[in-house]
């Protein structure tokens, strides 16, 4: 198994590190801290990927079944 540092997850995701860092203490990411270093496996970066897909397609669904405003 593949493990990325903060950096390449970020690479690999899209994302600025600080974003990462901040999914990753706030539990929404997984991964393991080992001293100052964060490690993410390539499980989990593909597990929180497919998470947040879901979660945009939700919203987009739920945006899209919302009635637009009359402005007239």
């Amino acid at each position: 198994m593949k493990y990325y540092s903060k950096k390449e997850a970020a690479a690999v995701l899209g994302l600025n590190p600080k974003t990462v860092e901040r999914y990753l203490l706030s539990g929404k990411m997984k991964g393991a801290k080992l001293g100052r270093t964060w490690r993410i496996s390539e499980d989990d970066i593909n597990s929180f990927y497919e998470t947040m897909r879901q979660e945009t397609a939700e919203t987009i669904k739920s945006q899209g079944d919302a009635k637009p405003i009359d402005t007239n």
